[in-house]
């Protein structure tokens, strides 16, 4: 295994486990096993994509039944032979008609664009077309139906939140008793701690969100720690919850957007005081962010071969995204940048 850590924006894999056929590929990370079709699974919700890696239904059975067959064989190409993250953006002002919209009661404030004073609506209207094939529209019943009796499963940071909310809306869209949908223990989606599962009762459904931005444990730093250590992320060990997020049928990951300085060692006043790194019993106070990044993805991907089922489970992983903040000089965070249109820079990220 290399030591050393490749650019943000370089495509290729970084590191590849061959006997089980993983790669991981920044950005956006994505696993594969056996025959890869790669798609989108259509949620947008300002402007944040998943990116999906299916696997061949016809060595898996279990996963033909269980989503691997949303999209359906595309006539204009051959089985396998489109590759659905080759493409590009395109306008369309019809993609958003009737997806839905903020009355849906799964958007927390937060995340209520236009009452937070955004008022320009054009970024809803752009859709993902892949080079020499299409994509087929949302069908949340359809989804659902293939889901039956399932769990999906969202791990990560607001990246993930976002998407697992607007899921929530476009498949809400399709159940006519809206009372038949309600979160398991009780809890309000205004809850950003722990998790939040929603039970789509008619279908046996639950579809689930977990906070975990470094994907790893975060926590009191080791005794006689310096004081500007606030807390350590531990490389080597996988967050609390992970018992929970095992033998679900579909898992989303997303984990990137919190590993930088402005979101570790820098996270408070003054300058490098904040999270720092921790392997073992030891703090290290010299780990490079991305070198504790790669290390943390080994500890995640251990954790995915020994405790998941490959007859079961599907895993897609989702790395880096457009920062939805800017950060100045004196330490404190500005938010609200918004795009009106797809991001071509990739500086941005």
């Amino acid at each position: 295994m290399t030591s050393s850590f490749p650019r943000l924006m370089d495509r290729r894999p970084y590191y590849q486990f061959v006997a089980h056929k993983f790669y991981l590929l920044v950005p956006p990370i994505i696993i594969r096993r056996e025959v890869t079709l790669l798609f989108f699974f259509g949620i947008v919700f300002i402007s944040s994509i998943i990116f999906f890696c299916g696997v061949n239904p016809s060595s898996r059975p279990l996963s033909a039944l269980f989503l691997s067959q949303i999209l359906p064989s595309n006539q204009d190409s051959a089985p396998g032979d489109c590759d659905y993250s080759n493409g590009k953006w395109v306008r369309d002002d019809s993609y958003w008609v009737g997806t839905y919209d903020q009355s849906c009661p799964f958007i927390d404030a937060g995340f209520r664009c236009r009452e937070n004073g955004r008022r320009d609506l054009a970024y809803l209207n752009w859709r993902w077309q892949p080079h020499g094939c299409n994509l087929p529209r949302f069908n949340a019943t359809d989804l659902m139906e293939r889901s039956r009796n399932g769990r999906i499963v969202f791990v990560g940071d607001s990246l993930g939140r976002n998407q697992w909310e607007s899921l929530l809306c476009m498949l809400a869209k399709a159940v006519s008793n809206k009372s038949a949908i309600y979160e398991k223990n009780g809890n309000p989606i205004t809850k950003h701690t722990g998790y939040l599962s929603i039970r789509f009762q008619d279908y046996n459904l639950t579809v689930e969100h977990y906070r975990a931005p470094f994907l790893v444990y975060n926590g009191p730093p080791p005794e006689n720690s310096p004081e500007k250590v606030r807390s350590a992320i531990k490389v080597d060990r996988l967050h609390g919850r992970a018992k929970q997020w095992a033998g679900a049928n579909v898992l989303i990951f997303n984990s990137g957007h919190w590993w930088s300085e402005d979101k570790t060692i820098n996270l408070y006043y003054p300058p490098c005081w904040g999270f720092y790194f921790q392997e073992g019993g030891a703090l290290n106070m010299t780990m490079d962010i991305m070198e504790a990044f790669r290390r943390t993805l080994w500890t995640w991907k251990s954790w995915a071969t020994q405790k998941l089922d490959p007859e079961r489970s599907n895993i897609f992983f989702r790395s880096y995204s457009p920062i939805h903040y800017r950060h100045n000089p004196g330490c404190n965070l500005i938010w609200g940048d918004w795009f009106f249109s797809p991001l071509e820079n990739n500086g941005r990220l």
